[in-house]
């Protein structure tokens, strides 16, 4: 090989053969700085000073020194074939050469303290005012020149990991747009994911399949009605039922209802493009097909090929069943009329999903406060017009189509923050009974909507979702039935099958059982849902020496506003509070239930064909089971499913999930499911919520406006540790519920277990709430709709006495009364006498001190009278005429904020855990300053006054 070298000393090039290493070191680029100190002039100068340069100079050649001795090559030299060789093919450096160099470029110090900073950083947003960005920049400017030495893998990496914090600062493609139509939900679920998969998750759209099914299938398997009769199937009578070990209550299982039916929805209706029968040749179905009888959808015919891979809704927590899966569902409920158009309202108790009154009456109770909640917000919005985009009197829109595009934008908007509501109780309400949190007296709750960004990345969101057919097959949540809702089902099925023998319960039967119940609600094919009742099934306590009662029937709608009665949803509700739930495991699902779990059974086995238990739980990251009795402990229930599967690995997946040993109670551990579905919910929960694009990047207070968006945010103050329920409920029915009733603010445990907790917490604590709230008393006006467009507004007569009654807890004072008559006189006597010059006073100092010039160009001055002037002069006023300390613990703006709470809470008309409980604290220290300023003011004995302790 032939090299051309440059002798930099003498300037001349020369032609040689192959250099040895220490003739390469001599013809170095670093070493011939040695005969150049002083003429360099292209190195950088740390000073005007040539001894600074040389020194650089200097640190330059032992740096090549160093280049040389810690490579393994050693390869040097200065022409453009040598270069290249530096830049491409030359092996990494050595890590110990990086610190060398480090070392002799001074920057140690900074390196330690660039360290320091990136490790305080970690899990953190970044502290610019650190220099973090620019010290990264400045090592890898140092330790990542490639002038005399080769790539290092180290430096590589740091770079690429900078790389990738700068890359994942912005979504790869953008998630959210600005086009108007993708700023609110689609009827039908679809441009949830803006990112080239539009119909991700829409309505109509297959399921999508999580796991991979590679486990050969046992060519005799049995029969799903032998693994419900072995496995799943409840005793029957009182003594088969088991409740709920934690004391769930069957509102939770009402609310999970409405998600499920949310999320799931299979068509079972035959596809005509497939005429050929796809249903197993067993008796079971050659019986079905003999007594099938006309559907709701029409007259019966022969069934082709189902549809059963295609999911009827979306997958998205979009509360479908309220708005419907379709533009043409949904325009059943919207409110159109004449008046109203412009508003974006939903008809009165209305929601378009009729399938959820085929179930006990909760859950369509709660979509009725959903509905209520809706038209709260959509008024509220309108009302509030912050964005000055909408007219608050849509009569005054004379042309049709902008009222109705102001329809769609108000009625997207309501949705939104509706939705909202609905995905805070699942994480607040619903999450908390299931990881049972409240026995840590904490308000945490999981929130996957969090931004998660850390050095190494973040965390994708907003990227659409499909539910797939291993969590259909998971939700069936059939055992957990309570025992009243069994006997209301039973009583229901029977009028299909009179016999109650359940094993003979056919289509048939099933479906004339389901029209009868329909037609008895006003519902049946075609039906307005205006018209729609509510099922009644009212379990009256027994008095003394007597037995309990059931009333059946309906609830019936007012005839001339189309709303149930409030009285009748707070029953429905409280009934399902009261009523505890069953227990998950093996024989707990109802035998009447017996058919429909066949059912789904057999379409996992033969139309999804899903995988096994033990391929689902790898596929979470869980052991597989490599025993009967590691899958359930019962021998019973074990040898069971031993003699219809033979080994571990062939165990099904519905009748794995459902007959596998359920937890027992715990922190963590609230549902008590079994341990496969207790760990499968967690993860669809985060893939639910983090994947909606409306609940992360689009949920903005451009979308749902200031008002909305703070209207959903839970809040640790309520009593609830946060949870929302308790808000939808009082929103939506008013003096209903007492402030601090156990059923309101725990609503899915059963009161009696949930106070027991509390209590378990702190004895004191649990004094706050109550088991048997007082009855409740309305104050202030009440407002009576006499027709559609004229309202009544009605003073309660009693509302002065129970100001009275409230100001007499508040600060444990009786006789209030006649205390409040001696205020009011000193008021009056400050008011209109000398103490009115403080006022004039003041004012003209106050305006002086606060005013300001906004613009240095005019003379104007400006001054906020409501928070500078009024506010403090009421404060004031009223800490000079009874002595309150302005200072301290109660400065200007606290005192006001204390008077403000102490007022609200006494003439709020519906009384809230939240403001009493702020009154309690603010009257408290009200009350200690007015007797240390009595006691100073007049004689010793008045120190005996009673001043309220906080509970």
């Amino acid at each position: 090989m032939t090299s051309y070298i440059t002798n930099t000393a003498t300037g001349q090039t020369q032609m040689g053969s192959q250099l040895k290493p220490g003739e390469r070191l001599l013809y170095s680029a670093g070493f011939t700085h040695l005969y150049q100190l002083g003429e360099a002039s292209d190195l950088p100068s740390l000073g005007s000073s040539p001894v600074w340069r040389k020194v650089y100079q200097f640190q330059e050649t032992v740096g090549t020194i160093s280049d040389y001795l810690f490579t393994k090559t050693g390869k040097t030299g200065t022409t453009d074939e040598d270069v290249s060789d530096l830049i491409d093919t030359k092996d990494p450096t050595k890590l110990a050469y990086l610190g060398v160099q480090q070392l002799l470029a001074g920057r140690i110090p900074e390196n330690v303290e660039m360290i320091g900073n990136l490790l305080s950083s970690l899990g953190k947003p970044i502290d610019d005012r650190k220099m973090l960005l620019e010290d990264i920049v400045g090592w890898l400017a140092t330790a990542g020149r490639s002038r005399h030495h080769g790539p290092n893998s180290f430096v590589n990496g740091v770079q690429g990991q900078f790389i990738n914090l700068l890359w994942g600062d912005l979504p790869h493609p953008p998630t959210v747009t600005l086009a108007p139509e993708h700023r609110y939900r689609s009827a039908d679920g679809s441009y949830n994911n803006l990112t080239g998969f539009p119909l991700l998750g829409a309505a109509n759209q297959p399921y999508a399949r999580s796991v991979k099914p590679m486990h050969a299938h046992a060519p005799d398997v049995a029969e799903p009605e032998d693994f419900f009769d072995a496995i799943l199937r409840r005793k029957p009578g009182p003594h088969g039922f088991k409740p709920h070990p934690a004391g769930i209550s069957s509102l939770l299982f009402a609310f999970a209802n409405l998600i499920i039916h949310d999320l799931f929805w299979t068509n079972n209706q035959p596809d005509p493009d497939s005429p050929m029968d796809n249903k197993p040749n067993d008796d079971h179905t050659k019986k079905d097909e003999k007594e099938q009888k006309p559907t709701a959808d029409g007259p019966s015919k022969k069934r082709g090929r189902s549809n059963q891979w295609q999911n009827r809704t979306s997958s998205y927590l979009s509360l479908d069943p309220l708005y419907g899966v379709n533009q043409a569902e949904q325009d059943k409920v919207r409110d159109y009329s004449e008046p109203n158009l412009g508003k974006g309202l939903l008809f009165p108790d209305s929601f378009a999903s009729s399938r959820l009154l085929l179930m006990p009456s909760a859950s369509c109770a709660l979509l009725v406060l959903f509905c209520r909640n809706h038209n709260r917000v959509a008024e509220k919005v309108l009302q509030l017009n912050e964005q000055k985009r909408w007219n608050p009197n849509p009569s005054e829109i004379k042309s049709k189509e902008q009222r109705k595009k102001q329809d769609d934008e108000v009625f997207g908007t309501a949705r939104l923050v509706n939705c909202n509501y609905f995905v805070q109780m699942i994480l607040h309400d619903y999450l908390q009974s299931i990881l049972g949190s409240v026995q840590a007296d904490s308000d945490w709750s999981l929130d996957p909507r969090t931004q998660i960004k850390t050095l190494l990345g973040s965390t994708p969101k907003a990227c659409g979702n499909s539910v797939s057919i291993e969590f259909n097959i998971l939700y069936r949540w059939h055992s957990c039935l309570s025992m009243r809702q069994t006997q209301w089902l039973e009583e229901k099925m029977s009028k299909g099958l009179p016999s109650k023998k359940w094993d003979d319960l056919n289509e048939g039967a099933f479906m004339k059982a389901m029209e009868s119940l329909m037609t008895e609600l006003n519902a049946g094919p075609g039906t307005d849902p205006r018209k729609w009742k509510l099922s009644k099934y009212e379990v009256n306590p027994s008095t003394i020496g007597g037995a309990e009662t059931v009333e059946q029937g309906t609830y019936e709608r007012d005839p001339e506003t189309g709303k149930f009665r409030d009285e009748d949803l707070a029953r429905i509700l409280q009934d399902a509070t009261y009523d505890v739930a069953g227990a998950f495991g093996a024989h707990h699902t109802p035998a009447v239930l017996r058919w429909i779990d066949c059912q789904g059974m057999r379409t996992a086995r033969d139309v999804w064909r899903a995988c096994t238990l033990n391929e689902f739980r790898e596929y979470l990251g869980l052991k597989a089971f490599e025993s009967f009795k590691e899958w359930n402990s019962d021998e019973t229930v074990a040898n069971a499913m031993e003699d219809l599967v033979g080994h571990p690995s062939n165990i099904p997946l519905h009748a794995g999930l459902h007959g596998e040993e359920s937890k027992t109670p715990r922190l963590g551990a609230g549902l008590c499911p079994g341990y496969t579905i207790s760990r499968a919910i967690l993860s669809d929960a985060v893939a639910l919520v983090r994947g909606d694009r409306f609940y992360t990047d689009s949920a903005t207070a451009d979308a749902l406006t200031d008002w909305g968006l703070n209207d959903c945010q839970p809040d640790p103050r309520d009593g609830s540790y946060g949870g929302m329920m308790q808000r939808l409920i009082i929103n939506n029915l008013p003096n209903q519920y007492a402030y601090n009733d156990v059923a309101l603010l725990f609503p899915f445990m059963v009161p009696k277990t949930i106070y027991q907790v509390l209590t378990d917490i702190s004895p004191r604590k649990a004094l706050n709430y109550s088991l048997e709230p007082q009855p409740y008393s309305p104050i202030g006006f009440k407002t009576f709709q006499v027709s559609p467009d004229r309202k009544l507004v009605c003073k309660v007569s009693d509302t002065e006495s129970i100001q009275r009654q409230r100001m007499e807890e508040l600060f444990g004072m009786p006789n209030m009364r006649s205390c409040l008559s001696n205020v009011y006189e000193t008021l009056d006597s400050a008011i209109t006498g000398e103490e009115w010059k403080f006022f004039e006073k003041f004012l003209s100092e106050r305006i002086k001190q606060c005013s300001t010039r906004r613009n240095p160009i005019y003379c104007d001055q400006t001054v906020d009278i409501c928070r500078d002037v009024t506010n403090p002069m009421i404060s004031g006023w009223l800490a000079h005429i009874f002595g309150l300390v302005e200072t301290g613990l109660h400065s200007e703006q606290l005192l006001l904020t204390a008077l403000s709470d102490v007022y609200l809470y006494l003439t709020e008309a519906q009384m809230t855990f939240k403001s009493r409980s702020a009154a309690r604290v603010a009257a408290c220290g009200l009350a200690w300053q007015l007797k240390f300023h009595i006691e100073a003011e007049s004689s010793p004995t008045v120190s005996e006054m009673s001043v309220p302790l906080l509970t």
